[in-house]
């Protein structure tokens, strides 16, 4: 699959690096040393990130620390911690807890140490230079939208249908210490707050706080768990919601696997992100209704050239100077575009592109 994305994103990744990265502005200095800490290897994305994130790096002349914490803050920390006490010269970071980095960001600080942040905002802290991501809360408003779509609230162009519903749905958020979790479920609640309120979807559980509804570290287990729970405790007889809202592909599998071991039928509605292989398959067979596609190899080009501007004494290009407050300070950020994929473009957005190959997702 790589050397399929790989292919396919050339061109869009030598159009940001000639314009992010100044076209011939320079190689990196043979003594730069660049550490890449990203959060887990146990989804597939975060492994792709970083290692394109290396790749590109490496292939502008740097040396790379790239270091994975599998999920766990502390070792995070420590890895961030011994980046800098080996001198580093700038810090790549796809944050676990958003919040638990300020302290070593103020040490890197002090070092004369920029920091990219990477597709997650760390929060909490001025030490950070810039944000690279991608538009979060247009990901929670695709999801919002694919969801009433699926359950006939909705037509294609996003306008209600007179007399549909009542649907009965569940939701389901991120981790409550990413801070993309929470504007992915702002983004999504956006489109389906009205709809609740006038009655057309009905939230059964009752449970849409949140803090109630946050999935842990992002962990499928735990959403698995808790989707068994709603079910035998508001849906019996093998009934089941006509829709949830699932933040991303674990979770929403695992709110699948749940419905199938209630016995209930299938036919809900699950919304999911990242377009990872085994969602595209569940898409491809008609299980879950969608994703939303990031193109990950060209968030790791738009980082890497801010990481590159930083070192090279130039400024990196930005396209939002407004909308990323991290609690202390407004962080300029670079805002790449989703998409959106269900069965009907599936092939268009995700094979045609080369994101898989036709064999692969199916």
């Amino acid at each position: 699959m790589r050397s399929a994305r790989t292919a396919a994103a050339a061109f869009m990744i030598a159009a940001v690096a000639m314009t992010a990265a100044g076209c011939a502005a320079g190689q990196g200095d043979d003594s730069s040393l660049v550490g890449v800490a990203m959060p887990t290897t146990t989804l597939l994305r975060w492994v792709d990130d970083g290692e394109d994130v290396q790749e590109q790096l490496e292939n502008l002349g740097y040396e790379v620390d790239l270091r994975y914490a599998e999920n766990e803050v502390a070792t995070q920390v420590q890895q961030v911690g011994d980046m800098i006490d080996a001198g580093v010269d700038l810090l790549i970071i796809g944050a676990i807890d958003g919040t638990a980095l300020k302290d070593q960001l103020a040490r890197a600080a002090s070092a004369d140490i920029p920091v990219v942040s990477y597709d997650r905002l760390i929060r909490d802290t001025p030490d950070i230079a810039y944000y690279a991501t991608f538009d979060n809360l247009s990901v929670g408003v695709m999801q919002g939208h694919s969801l009433a779509r699926g359950l006939g609230l909705e037509d294609a162009d996003g306008n209600k249908i007179e007399g549909a519903g009542p649907f009965s749905v569940e939701l389901f958020a991120g981790s409550p210490d990413d801070n993309n979790a929470t504007v992915f479920y702002e983004g999504a609640m956006s489109v389906l707050d009205p709809y609740i309120a006038a009655g057309d979807l009905v939230v059964t559980s009752g449970e849409k706080d949140f803090a109630t509804i946050a999935t842990e570290g992002w962990d499928s287990a735990k959403s698995n768990e808790r989707m068994t729970k709603l079910l035998s405790t508001h849906y019996s007889g093998g009934e089941r919601p006509d829709g949830v809202l699932a933040p991303n592909d674990g979770v929403a599998i695992s709110v699948l696997e749940a419905i199938k071991s209630h016995g209930a039928p299938a036919g809900v509605v699950v919304t999911g992100q990242d377009a990872e292989l085994a969602s595209v398959k569940s898409i491809v067979a008609g299980e879950q209704t969608s994703t939303i596609y990031k193109n990950t190899q060209l968030l790791a080009e738009v980082a890497v050239s801010m990481g590159h501007a930083l070192l090279t004494g130039r400024e990196p290009e930005t396209n939002d100077m407004t909308s990323y407050d991290n609690g202390v300070k407004v962080v300029p950020t670079m805002l790449l575009t989703p998409q959106l994929v269900t069965q009907d473009n599936l092939e268009r957005v995700l094979v045609e592109s080369g994101a898989f190959t036709a064999e692969e997702i199916r």
